[in-house]
């Protein structure tokens, strides 16, 4: 999904009010994963010196305004400093339009100054290896959805020059580049779309595909003449959702040298109702054998702080689907359940995913290569300066 800022602060007041609850922050108890999960010594510290990045994140309140979004609490920078993560793809297009995606880049650029020993601005590849070596959480400045420019391709270097490093194509919806995944798989990529990839792939930014439909993603790899991804996805063949994409289209990413991110959300199935670690792992596996191991990753599309699953948070996630529908930009089963894997709900979820991998008998070099080295390659071989 995306950053939920625009849903309304007073809707939160008045789901939580109405239920007599008050905002968690989200470290309590209730939000663990699981509270026996044990991590074996050498995932541990596989996890410890690897560089680990979360394709789709954020350090704030994420997908639902549950708690409300814009404060970085001193609970969601624990969360930060426990996750372990090297770096995350933060999402800074908003729907606004240009004016709100310069204002939301304004925004994460004070909360960076505001938390130096927390945060650090990727500007170029070589910056993952700084945050890593300094303990800090890489920020990567990202979209989801090229709105913002309209056609006005000039405005792709603008958003480079404001350390914008990945441009997902479309959201759900249309714009002038692409169709998204509400619209009929068969749509796909506009004239002005290949130009834009064009010019991306000049400027050394990282083409996404995330949300787009299977001929948006097949269009955007035939065109490119670097390596593309779609960070946040999953696999269609195992659930059939709109969100989640057919293996021809997870192919075609794969063959530009591209990387695919599976995603923590409801389309990866109903286990036997919310998504499941044992459903997510069945949806890296298939795309492990479909694609090669050099081309999956993990984009969670999460906040690093796991999610209170309450009756007050449930009321919100439906609220907040409700209004999504009404905008044209939802996907049907996104208030179906919580906005989360419950048994992945924890800051460390993907170090208990390299766990789980270990168990399935993975051997140490492809958890690696999924838990980060995979888009850490992808990164290098992308970006310029």
């Amino acid at each position: 999904m995306t950053d939920t800022s625009e849903i309304s602060r007073r809707a939160f007041g008045a789901g939580a009010a109405g239920l007599g609850l008050t905002a968690l922050a989200g470290v309590g108890p209730a939000t663990a994963a699981t509270a026996a999960d044990t991590i074996p010594p050498s995932v541990a510290a596989l996890y410890k010196n690897a560089i680990v990045i979360d394709a789709l994140a954020s350090p704030d309140t994420w997908n639902v305004p549950y708690p409300p979004p814009g404060v970085l609490t001193p609970e969601k920078l624990a969360n930060v400093r426990a996750s372990g993560i090297t770096a995350v793809n933060l999402t800074v297009g908003k729907p606004g339009g240009f004016e709100g995606t310069v204002k939301e880049i304004a925004k994460w650029l004070r909360h960076i100054e505001a938390h130096p020993d927390h945060f650090l601005l990727v500007k170029r590849h070589a910056d993952l290896a700084a945050a890593k070596a300094q303990g800090k959480l890489g920020i990567i400045f990202g979209f989801q959805g090229m709105g913002m420019i309209g056609e006005d391709l000039s405005l792709i270097e603008t958003f480079e020059g404001l350390w914008v490093r990945i441009m997902q194509l479309t959201y759900n919806d249309r714009n002038p580049l692409a169709a998204g995944g509400s619209l009929p798989d068969t749509e796909g990529l506009t004239a002005l779309g290949r130009e834009a990839v064009a010019r991306m792939n000049s400027l050394g930014i990282l083409v996404d595909t995330g949300h787009g439909t299977p001929q948006t993603v097949m269009d955007a790899a035939a065109a490119s003449s670097k390596p593309i991804t779609c960070s946040h996805t999953g696999a269609r063949a195992i659930y059939a959702s709109q969100r989640n994409q057919p293996d021809a289209a997870l192919r075609a990413v794969a063959e530009t040298g591209g990387v695919v991110g599976i995603y923590l959300m409801p389309f990866l199935g109903r286990d036997p109702v919310s998504a499941s670690r044992a459903l997510f792992m069945k949806h890296l596996t298939h795309a492990i054998r479909l694609c090669g191991e050099d081309h999956v990753g993990i984009g969670t599309d999460q906040s690093i702080t796991p999610v209170d699953i309450s009756p007050a948070y449930m009321d919100i996630v439906r609220q907040t689907a409700e209004a999504r529908r009404k905008a044209g930009i939802g996907a049907p089963g996104e208030a179906d359940g919580p906005i989360a894997v419950p048994d992945l709900n924890s800051a460390r979820r993907i170090e208990i995913i390299a766990a789980e991998m270990d168990r399935a008998k993975y051997p140490a070099r492809v958890i690696e290569k999924v838990i980060g080295g995979n888009f850490d390659r992808l990164f290098r071989e992308v970006w310029t300066g």
